[in-house]
Order: structure tokens, then sequence, then C-alpha cells
């Protein structure tokens, strides 16, 4: 009785796993994409600044700008969990490519082709429902705080990221780097499965117990109970 009386609220318990995925992608993301004209100096090493600065703009004109837009569009419909969910396998299988297949982190074309890949999938998943959920899932009282607190962390994460990635290189080379990439994807698809479902949902309607929150769909208010709760009071 004293460990269920003295159990943290399932509000409490929330925001660490939305600030967790969003610390858990901003790692991944930021210290790739910071990084990757330094990535692209190890596989061409001949390349000019120029050339990789130009390389980095084509992958996200044409990976990752496709995938935020298509994420928008197909967000309801696919669903926000699922879709960071496919997000984050992709992004691991990815890392997990570039790091085991003999040759990937040398020759420039298969290299970008799967680093692409990532970014598109980076896009049509975590990074934009990691913004998006925090927004949805906490209820109204302390959604601000929810939203404000997964955002903060998110960021350590890309900190950390960005300040880590060239000590890991020196130390772990590129491919192992980047398997320790597909680790943190990993991680954050693992965290993901304890989040619940907002698409389709009211904001207004909110789980109410520890059994709806941790990875159960939110419920939705009948009609009735709508009506009767915007009614005026006799």
């Amino acid at each position: 009785m004293f460990l269920a009386r003295h159990q943290p609220s399932p509000w409490l318990r929330l925001p660490r796993r939305t600030a967790g995925t969003w610390f858990l992608l901003d790692y991944a993301y930021y210290g790739n994409t910071i990084s990757t004209p330094q990535i692209l100096g190890l596989i061409s090493p001949g390349a000019s600044t120029m050339t990789k600065i130009a390389i980095q703009l084509a992958i996200f004109v044409v990976a990752a700008v496709p995938g935020y837009v298509l994420a928008i569009a197909r967000l309801d419909r696919i669903g926000h969990r699922r879709l960071q969910l496919l997000g984050f396998a992709m992004m691991g299988l990815c890392f997990l490519v570039i790091a085991v297949i003999p040759g990937m982190t040398t020759v420039v074309v298969p290299f970008l082709l799967v680093y692409g890949v990532s970014y598109f999938f980076t896009e049509f998943g975590p990074n934009m429902t990691t913004f998006v959920m925090p927004s949805e899932i906490y209820p109204v009282s302390m959604r601000a705080t929810g939203h404000g607190i997964s955002a903060g962390v998110g960021k350590f994460g890309a900190f950390i990221g960005v300040f880590l990635f060239p000590i890991l290189e020196d130390s772990l080379g590129l491919r192992g780097t980047l398997l320790l990439t597909a680790g943190v994807s990993v991680l954050g698809f693992a965290l993901t499965l304890v989040l619940p479902e907002p698409a389709g949902r009211s904001l207004e309607d909110m789980p109410a117990s520890t059994r709806e929150v941790d990875g159960q769909p939110l419920r939705v208010a009948d009609e009735r109970q709508v009506a009767e709760g915007s009614a005026p009071a006799a």
C-alpha cells in the first residue's frame, strides 16, 4: 500500500519518455548533421570545403525536405507513435549498414545513398514527432511545461552529440561512431514503445490513469459527454 501510495504520478513519468526520445533523436541527428562535412572529408579526403557543403545541401534538399513534407501530410493517418517507431528503426538500420558493411565509409556514392535514406526517415519520423507529441499527450494544465522540459532535454542531447562526435570519431573511428549512433536510435525506438498514441484524439481528453499512459491509445470522449460538459449550468 505504501509503494502504491508513493508511486510517482503518470504525468511525472511521462516527461522522462518524451524528453528521453527527443534527447536520443537530437544526439543522433545533430551529432551527424553538424559533422557531415567532417564525415565527407573522411570518405573523400580530396573534396574541397565548397564541395562538401554542396553535398550536404543536396542531401538536405533531396532527402530531408521531402521526408518532412511527407510527414506533415501523413502524420495523423499513419499515427505519431508509429511514425516515430518507423523513423528510429530506419535510422538505426541505416547507421548499422554504414558501420558494418565493408567499404561503406570509403566509397562516396553508396555512403551518400544510405546516409540520405537515414536523413529522410529522420524527418519522416522522430524529427517531426518528438516535437509534436509533447504538445498533444499532456493535459492542458501541464502541456506547456511538459513540452518545455522535453525540448530543453532534447537540445541538451543536441549539444552532447555535437560535442562528442569528433571525440568519438577520433577514438572509435567513423564506423564505430555510427555504430554507437545506431544503438542510440534503437534506444529511441524502445522508449517510443511506452508512449501513448495521440493521433486522431481530442487534445482535451487526456488519459487519467497509469494504465492509459503506458503505451495505450488515448480515450476519445463520446458525443454525449462532450454535450454534457459544454452545457451551461442550470
